[in-house]
Protein backbone atom coordinates (compact mmCIF):
# COMPACT_ATOMS: atom_id res chain seq x y z
CA UNK A 1 0.00 0.00 0.00
CA UNK A 2 1.11 3.55 -0.96
CA UNK A 3 -0.47 4.56 2.55
CA UNK A 4 0.30 4.83 5.76
CA UNK A 5 -0.82 4.52 9.79
CA UNK A 6 -0.80 8.12 9.80
CA UNK A 7 -3.53 8.94 7.32
CA UNK A 8 -6.37 7.06 9.22
CA UNK A 9 -8.08 6.94 12.45
CA UNK A 10 -8.92 3.76 13.24
CA UNK A 11 -11.89 3.20 15.01
CA UNK A 12 -12.63 -0.55 15.46
CA UNK A 13 -9.26 -2.72 13.53
CA UNK A 14 -5.90 -0.98 13.39
CA UNK A 15 -2.91 -0.59 10.00
CA UNK A 16 -2.07 -4.03 10.30
CA UNK A 17 -5.86 -5.85 9.99
CA UNK A 18 -5.97 -3.12 7.43
CA UNK A 19 -3.26 -4.30 5.11
CA UNK A 20 -3.48 -8.02 5.71
CA UNK A 21 -7.35 -7.97 4.63
CA UNK A 22 -6.55 -9.13 0.77
CA UNK A 23 -4.93 -12.46 2.65
CA UNK A 24 -8.03 -13.00 4.73
CA UNK A 25 -10.70 -15.83 3.63
CA UNK A 26 -13.97 -15.06 2.63
CA UNK A 27 -16.60 -16.47 4.74
CA UNK A 28 -20.12 -18.73 3.80
CA UNK A 29 -23.14 -16.41 3.79
CA UNK A 30 -24.70 -16.19 7.30
CA UNK A 31 -21.62 -17.98 8.73
CA UNK A 32 -22.52 -19.31 12.41
CA UNK A 33 -18.83 -17.43 13.97
CA UNK A 34 -20.57 -14.16 12.18
CA UNK A 35 -24.42 -14.64 13.61
CA UNK A 36 -22.89 -15.38 17.26
CA UNK A 37 -20.90 -12.00 16.75
CA UNK A 38 -23.90 -10.26 16.26
CA UNK A 39 -26.08 -11.47 18.41
CA UNK A 40 -23.33 -10.58 21.46
CA UNK A 41 -23.09 -7.01 19.79
CA UNK A 42 -26.71 -6.73 20.04
CA UNK A 43 -26.29 -7.68 23.71
CA UNK A 44 -23.70 -5.57 24.44
CA UNK A 45 -25.41 -2.31 22.72
CA UNK A 46 -28.26 -3.06 25.16
CA UNK A 47 -26.16 -3.27 27.93
CA UNK A 48 -24.82 0.36 27.40
CA UNK A 49 -26.55 3.20 29.10
CA UNK A 50 -26.11 5.57 26.37
CA UNK A 51 -28.28 3.28 24.18
CA UNK A 52 -31.39 4.31 25.60
CA UNK A 53 -30.96 7.82 24.32
CA UNK A 54 -30.61 6.67 20.39
CA UNK A 55 -33.69 4.77 19.26
CA UNK A 56 -31.75 4.19 16.07
CA UNK A 57 -29.34 2.39 18.32
CA UNK A 58 -32.22 0.22 20.10
CA UNK A 59 -33.40 -0.43 16.69
CA UNK A 60 -30.01 -1.74 14.95
CA UNK A 61 -29.57 -3.73 18.63
CA UNK A 62 -33.29 -5.42 18.10
CA UNK A 63 -32.10 -5.95 14.55
CA UNK A 64 -29.28 -7.78 15.13
CA UNK A 65 -30.47 -10.42 17.27
CA UNK A 66 -29.94 -13.74 16.67
CA UNK A 67 -33.81 -15.10 16.43
CA UNK A 68 -34.09 -11.50 13.61
CA UNK A 69 -31.05 -12.55 11.72
CA UNK A 70 -32.13 -16.32 11.77
CA UNK A 71 -35.12 -15.33 10.00
CA UNK A 72 -33.65 -13.42 7.26
CA UNK A 73 -31.26 -16.44 7.08
CA UNK A 74 -34.49 -18.50 6.18
CA UNK A 75 -35.12 -16.16 3.65
CA UNK A 76 -32.11 -16.95 1.56
CA UNK A 77 -33.07 -20.44 0.47
CA UNK A 78 -29.26 -20.32 -1.18
CA UNK A 79 -27.48 -19.88 1.46
CA UNK A 80 -25.60 -22.96 1.20
CA UNK A 81 -24.07 -21.82 -2.48
CA UNK A 82 -23.44 -18.56 -1.24
CA UNK A 83 -19.46 -17.51 -0.06
CA UNK A 84 -18.13 -13.72 0.48
CA UNK A 85 -16.55 -12.07 -2.89
CA UNK A 86 -13.63 -11.02 -0.61
CA UNK A 87 -13.11 -7.19 0.61
CA UNK A 88 -16.10 -4.78 0.66
CA UNK A 89 -14.52 -1.37 0.91
CA UNK A 90 -18.07 1.02 1.89
CA UNK A 91 -18.16 4.61 1.96
CA UNK A 92 -20.67 5.62 4.84
CA UNK A 93 -23.02 8.58 4.48
CA UNK A 94 -23.22 11.53 6.51
CA UNK A 95 -26.95 11.90 7.44
CA UNK A 96 -27.87 8.72 8.86
CA UNK A 97 -25.79 7.74 11.71
CA UNK A 98 -26.20 4.08 12.21
CA UNK A 99 -26.50 3.44 8.36
CA UNK A 100 -22.72 2.64 8.33
CA UNK A 101 -23.47 -0.41 10.67
CA UNK A 102 -26.56 -1.49 8.69
CA UNK A 103 -24.22 -1.61 5.63
CA UNK A 104 -21.63 -3.35 7.04
CA UNK A 105 -24.01 -5.99 8.90
CA UNK A 106 -25.02 -6.36 5.00
CA UNK A 107 -21.27 -7.12 3.90
CA UNK A 108 -20.65 -9.40 6.68
CA UNK A 109 -23.48 -12.06 6.91
CA UNK A 110 -22.32 -12.17 3.26
CA UNK A 111 -19.12 -13.37 4.33
CA UNK A 112 -16.48 -10.38 3.27
CA UNK A 113 -13.76 -8.59 4.88
CA UNK A 114 -15.41 -5.09 5.87
CA UNK A 115 -13.70 -1.62 5.25
CA UNK A 116 -15.93 1.30 6.19
CA UNK A 117 -15.07 4.90 6.04
CA UNK A 118 -17.26 6.45 8.59
CA UNK A 119 -18.24 10.42 8.29
CA UNK A 120 -16.01 12.53 10.25
CA UNK A 121 -19.47 13.73 12.18
CA UNK A 122 -18.62 12.95 15.54
CA UNK A 123 -22.28 10.99 15.97
CA UNK A 124 -22.16 9.36 19.60
CA UNK A 125 -24.13 6.52 17.77
CA UNK A 126 -20.77 5.53 16.06
CA UNK A 127 -18.85 6.09 19.51
CA UNK A 128 -21.70 3.06 21.12
CA UNK A 129 -21.59 0.92 18.19
CA UNK A 130 -17.53 0.93 17.44
CA UNK A 131 -17.26 0.45 21.95
CA UNK A 132 -19.06 -2.22 21.65
CA UNK A 133 -17.14 -4.11 18.90
CA UNK A 134 -14.10 -3.40 20.04
CA UNK A 135 -14.79 -4.90 23.19
CA UNK A 136 -16.13 -7.82 21.61
CA UNK A 137 -13.09 -8.26 19.36
CA UNK A 138 -10.93 -7.88 22.16
CA UNK A 139 -12.22 -10.91 24.08
CA UNK A 140 -14.72 -13.08 23.04
CA UNK A 141 -14.26 -12.84 19.43
CA UNK A 142 -10.55 -12.57 18.86
CA UNK A 143 -10.70 -14.31 15.64
CA UNK A 144 -12.62 -11.89 14.12
CA UNK A 145 -10.77 -9.07 14.53
CA UNK A 146 -9.17 -9.58 10.54
CA UNK A 147 -12.76 -9.04 9.21
CA UNK A 148 -13.36 -5.41 10.53
CA UNK A 149 -11.61 -2.13 9.70
CA UNK A 150 -13.93 0.84 10.49
CA UNK A 151 -11.68 3.69 9.29
CA UNK A 152 -12.22 7.99 9.01
CA UNK A 153 -10.15 10.00 6.84
CA UNK A 154 -9.95 12.94 5.39
CA UNK A 155 -11.36 13.44 1.59
CA UNK A 156 -8.09 11.88 -0.22
CA UNK A 157 -8.08 10.60 -3.67
CA UNK A 158 -4.89 8.62 -3.14
CA UNK A 159 -6.45 6.74 -0.34
CA UNK A 160 -9.96 6.21 -1.73
CA UNK A 161 -8.27 4.77 -4.58
CA UNK A 162 -6.04 2.18 -2.56
CA UNK A 163 -8.74 0.93 -0.90
CA UNK A 164 -11.24 0.63 -4.14
CA UNK A 165 -7.92 -1.16 -5.96
CA UNK A 166 -8.09 -3.74 -2.90
CA UNK A 167 -11.93 -4.14 -3.03
CA UNK A 168 -14.15 -6.88 -4.24
CA UNK A 169 -17.44 -4.88 -3.48
CA UNK A 170 -17.63 -1.38 -3.43
CA UNK A 171 -20.64 0.29 -1.67
CA UNK A 172 -21.30 4.18 -2.06
CA UNK A 173 -23.73 6.37 0.13
CA UNK A 174 -23.97 9.71 -0.60
CA UNK A 175 -25.09 12.64 -2.41
CA UNK A 176 -24.68 12.10 -6.73
CA UNK A 177 -21.42 14.60 -6.23
CA UNK A 178 -19.94 12.21 -3.59
CA UNK A 179 -20.65 8.69 -6.19
CA UNK A 180 -19.31 10.94 -8.57
CA UNK A 181 -16.15 11.56 -7.06
CA UNK A 182 -15.38 8.14 -5.40
CA UNK A 183 -15.87 7.02 -9.25
CA UNK A 184 -13.17 8.20 -10.21
CA UNK A 185 -11.17 5.46 -8.50
CA UNK A 186 -11.08 2.30 -10.43
CA UNK A 187 -11.72 -1.02 -9.12
CA UNK A 188 -10.79 -4.14 -10.13
CA UNK A 189 -12.19 -6.10 -13.37
CA UNK A 190 -14.34 -8.30 -11.49
CA UNK A 191 -15.67 -5.89 -8.83
CA UNK A 192 -19.33 -4.95 -8.22
CA UNK A 193 -20.05 -1.74 -7.16
CA UNK A 194 -23.37 -0.33 -5.56
CA UNK A 195 -24.08 3.35 -5.31
CA UNK A 196 -26.93 4.91 -3.08
CA UNK A 197 -27.52 8.09 -4.19
CA UNK A 198 -29.83 11.14 -4.24
CA UNK A 199 -33.43 9.67 -3.93
CA UNK A 200 -36.78 11.19 -2.43
CA UNK A 201 -39.95 9.63 -1.15
CA UNK A 202 -43.41 10.28 -0.75
CA UNK A 203 -46.53 9.78 1.02
CA UNK A 204 -50.19 9.06 0.33
CA UNK A 205 -53.08 9.03 3.10
CA UNK A 206 -56.65 8.50 1.86
CA UNK A 207 -58.79 10.80 3.87
CA UNK A 208 -62.04 8.68 5.09
CA UNK A 209 -59.24 5.96 6.77
CA UNK A 210 -57.02 8.29 8.30
CA UNK A 211 -60.07 10.26 10.17
CA UNK A 212 -60.88 6.50 11.66
CA UNK A 213 -57.15 6.52 12.48
CA UNK A 214 -55.53 7.39 16.15
CA UNK A 215 -54.32 11.33 15.24
CA UNK A 216 -51.68 10.97 17.79
CA UNK A 217 -50.34 7.71 17.19
CA UNK A 218 -50.19 8.47 12.96
CA UNK A 219 -48.45 11.71 14.40
CA UNK A 220 -46.06 9.69 16.09
CA UNK A 221 -45.31 7.63 13.03
CA UNK A 222 -45.01 10.72 10.55
CA UNK A 223 -42.56 12.42 13.02
CA UNK A 224 -40.14 9.03 13.18
CA UNK A 225 -40.53 9.48 9.25
CA UNK A 226 -39.66 12.95 8.36
CA UNK A 227 -38.19 15.43 11.77
CA UNK A 228 -36.34 12.40 13.78
CA UNK A 229 -33.47 13.06 10.79
CA UNK A 230 -34.60 16.19 9.59
CA UNK A 231 -35.50 14.40 6.38
CA UNK A 232 -32.23 14.19 5.44
CA UNK A 233 -32.72 10.39 4.80
CA UNK A 234 -33.53 9.27 1.16
CA UNK A 235 -37.36 7.74 2.32
CA UNK A 236 -38.52 10.73 4.20
CA UNK A 237 -41.60 11.40 2.66
CA UNK A 238 -41.09 15.08 0.85
CA UNK A 239 -44.80 15.60 -0.45
CA UNK A 240 -48.01 14.00 1.16
CA UNK A 241 -50.35 12.90 -1.59
CA UNK A 242 -53.98 12.95 -0.46
CA UNK A 243 -56.66 10.69 -1.70
CA UNK A 244 -60.49 10.28 -0.95
CA UNK A 245 -63.53 12.59 -0.07
CA UNK A 246 -62.40 14.38 3.34
CA UNK A 247 -59.30 15.51 2.10
CA UNK A 248 -59.94 18.87 3.47
CA UNK A 249 -61.19 17.69 7.23
CA UNK A 250 -58.37 15.57 7.36
CA UNK A 251 -55.64 17.86 6.42
CA UNK A 252 -56.47 19.98 9.34
CA UNK A 253 -56.34 17.21 11.84
CA UNK A 254 -53.05 15.35 10.17
CA UNK A 255 -51.43 19.06 10.26
CA UNK A 256 -52.59 20.23 13.66
CA UNK A 257 -51.32 17.17 15.50
CA UNK A 258 -48.01 16.97 13.99
CA UNK A 259 -47.24 20.24 14.82
CA UNK A 260 -48.35 19.79 17.96
CA UNK A 261 -45.73 17.26 18.47
CA UNK A 262 -42.81 18.97 16.36
CA UNK A 263 -43.24 21.99 18.64
CA UNK A 264 -43.02 20.04 21.83
CA UNK A 265 -40.01 17.85 20.85
CA UNK A 266 -38.18 18.91 17.99
CA UNK A 267 -35.60 22.10 17.90
CA UNK A 268 -35.38 23.92 14.84
CA UNK A 269 -32.13 25.85 13.57
CA UNK A 270 -32.56 29.27 12.20
CA UNK A 271 -30.64 28.17 9.08
CA UNK A 272 -33.49 25.41 8.31
CA UNK A 273 -36.37 28.17 8.35
CA UNK A 274 -34.02 30.46 5.75
CA UNK A 275 -33.30 27.57 3.61
CA UNK A 276 -37.27 26.76 3.40
CA UNK A 277 -38.43 30.26 2.48
CA UNK A 278 -36.02 30.09 0.38
CA UNK A 279 -36.84 26.79 -1.65
CA UNK A 280 -40.42 28.47 -1.69
CA UNK A 281 -39.66 31.13 -3.43
CA UNK A 282 -37.46 29.71 -6.16
CA UNK A 283 -40.15 27.60 -6.54
CA UNK A 284 -43.26 30.46 -6.55
CA UNK A 285 -40.97 31.69 -9.63
CA UNK A 286 -40.78 29.49 -11.78
CA UNK A 287 -44.73 28.36 -11.14
CA UNK A 288 -47.95 30.64 -10.07
CA UNK A 289 -49.49 27.07 -8.93
CA UNK A 290 -47.87 26.75 -5.54
CA UNK A 291 -49.36 27.95 -2.40
CA UNK A 292 -47.48 28.60 1.11
CA UNK A 293 -50.20 27.30 3.75
CA UNK A 294 -47.98 27.44 7.10
CA UNK A 295 -48.33 29.40 10.38
CA UNK A 296 -44.86 29.42 11.22
CA UNK A 297 -41.20 27.87 10.41
CA UNK A 298 -41.51 24.67 12.34
CA UNK A 299 -43.74 23.16 9.64
CA UNK A 300 -43.76 24.28 6.50
CA UNK A 301 -46.75 23.21 3.82
CA UNK A 302 -46.59 24.03 -0.08
CA UNK A 303 -49.47 23.17 -1.81
CA UNK A 304 -49.58 22.28 -5.50
CA UNK A 305 -52.50 22.34 -8.18
CA UNK A 306 -49.97 20.43 -10.44
CA UNK A 307 -47.50 17.99 -10.16
CA UNK A 308 -44.49 18.24 -12.33
CA UNK A 309 -40.74 15.73 -12.65
CA UNK A 310 -38.94 18.86 -11.51
CA UNK A 311 -40.72 18.98 -8.25
CA UNK A 312 -38.78 17.86 -6.03
CA UNK A 313 -35.31 19.90 -7.06
CA UNK A 314 -37.09 22.51 -5.07
CA UNK A 315 -37.26 19.98 -1.50
CA UNK A 316 -36.02 20.88 1.27
CA UNK A 317 -35.50 19.49 4.87
CA UNK A 318 -36.19 20.11 8.86
CA UNK A 319 -40.12 19.91 8.39
CA UNK A 320 -40.98 21.21 4.38
CA UNK A 321 -43.65 19.57 2.75
CA UNK A 322 -45.54 19.29 -0.68
CA UNK A 323 -49.02 18.35 -0.67
CA UNK A 324 -50.94 17.45 -3.88
CA UNK A 325 -55.10 16.20 -3.59
CA UNK A 326 -55.50 13.56 -6.34
CA UNK A 327 -58.56 11.85 -7.94
CA UNK A 328 -56.89 8.87 -9.44
CA UNK A 329 -53.63 7.88 -8.48
CA UNK A 330 -52.52 7.69 -12.00
CA UNK A 331 -52.13 11.72 -11.53
CA UNK A 332 -48.74 10.69 -9.68
CA UNK A 333 -46.87 9.44 -12.51
CA UNK A 334 -44.28 12.67 -13.06
CA UNK A 335 -43.11 12.08 -9.46
CA UNK A 336 -42.31 8.25 -10.18
CA UNK A 337 -38.87 8.89 -12.01
CA UNK A 338 -35.39 7.04 -11.11
CA UNK A 339 -35.15 9.25 -8.40
CA UNK A 340 -38.31 7.95 -6.26
CA UNK A 341 -37.34 5.64 -3.69
CA UNK A 342 -40.24 5.15 -0.92
CA UNK A 343 -43.90 5.18 -0.92
CA UNK A 344 -45.63 5.43 2.22
CA UNK A 345 -49.19 4.67 3.10
CA UNK A 346 -52.31 5.00 4.99
CA UNK A 347 -55.08 3.51 4.01
CA UNK A 348 -54.28 2.68 0.77
CA UNK A 349 -53.73 -0.94 -0.57
CA UNK A 350 -50.27 -1.77 -1.26
CA UNK A 351 -51.24 -4.10 -3.95
CA UNK A 352 -52.47 -1.34 -5.73
CA UNK A 353 -49.62 0.61 -5.20
CA UNK A 354 -47.01 -1.65 -6.66
CA UNK A 355 -49.68 -2.25 -9.84
CA UNK A 356 -49.47 1.21 -10.40
CA UNK A 357 -45.64 0.94 -10.72
CA UNK A 358 -45.81 -2.57 -12.59
CA UNK A 359 -48.52 -1.66 -15.31
CA UNK A 360 -46.99 1.80 -16.18
CA UNK A 361 -43.24 0.73 -15.89
CA UNK A 362 -42.31 3.69 -13.74
CA UNK A 363 -38.13 3.27 -13.61
CA UNK A 364 -38.28 4.74 -9.51
CA UNK A 365 -40.28 3.81 -6.73
CA UNK A 366 -38.06 0.66 -4.65
CA UNK A 367 -39.92 -0.17 -1.87
CA UNK A 368 -43.83 0.43 -0.44
CA UNK A 369 -44.19 0.67 3.11
CA UNK A 370 -46.60 1.82 5.76
CA UNK A 371 -46.26 5.02 7.23
CA UNK A 372 -44.05 5.14 10.15
CA UNK A 373 -41.81 2.30 8.84
CA UNK A 374 -39.89 4.01 5.58
CA UNK A 375 -36.78 4.74 8.36
CA UNK A 376 -36.98 0.37 9.03
CA UNK A 377 -33.58 -1.08 8.79
CA UNK A 378 -33.98 -3.88 6.08
CA UNK A 379 -31.57 -6.04 4.07
CA UNK A 380 -32.95 -4.78 1.09
CA UNK A 381 -32.91 -1.13 -0.26
CA UNK A 382 -32.65 0.80 -3.41
CA UNK A 383 -34.02 -2.45 -4.99
CA UNK A 384 -30.68 -4.02 -3.94
CA UNK A 385 -30.83 -6.98 -2.13
CA UNK A 386 -27.65 -6.40 -0.22
CA UNK A 387 -26.73 -10.12 1.49
CA UNK A 388 -27.53 -11.46 -2.41
CA UNK A 389 -25.55 -8.77 -4.11
CA UNK A 390 -21.83 -8.74 -2.03
CA UNK A 391 -22.26 -12.62 -2.41
CA UNK A 392 -20.96 -14.98 -5.04
CA UNK A 393 -23.02 -18.10 -5.83
CA UNK A 394 -21.54 -20.79 -6.37
CA UNK A 395 -22.94 -23.34 -8.94
CA UNK A 396 -22.94 -26.58 -8.20
CA UNK A 397 -25.59 -28.14 -11.13
CA UNK A 398 -28.16 -28.97 -8.08
CA UNK A 399 -29.54 -25.79 -7.43
CA UNK A 400 -30.56 -22.41 -9.21
CA UNK A 401 -33.05 -20.57 -7.21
Amino acid sequence: MQINSDDFEFLVGNFEVLVNMTKVPALPMFSDCIVEFLAALSKELLKDKRTRQNVDVVSYAYWIRKASIENAKSKHEDYMNRIGRGIAFHVAPSNVPVNFAVSMTSSILAGNATIIRVSNKRFEQVSIICDAMNRLLRDSFIEMRPYFCLIRYEHNDLITQELSSICDVRVIWGGNKTIETIRKSFIQPRAIEMAFADRHSLAVINSEEYLKSNYKEIANRFYTDTYYTDQNACSSPRIVIWTGDKVEEAKEIFWEYLEELVKRDYEIKPIQAVEKYTSFCMLAMLKDTVHLRSHDNYLVRVEVDELFSGLMDYKNGGGYFFEYTVTDLQEIIPLLTKQCQTISFLGESKSRLRDLIFQNGVRGVDRIVPLGQTMGLEFIWDGYKMIENMSRFVYTGDICR
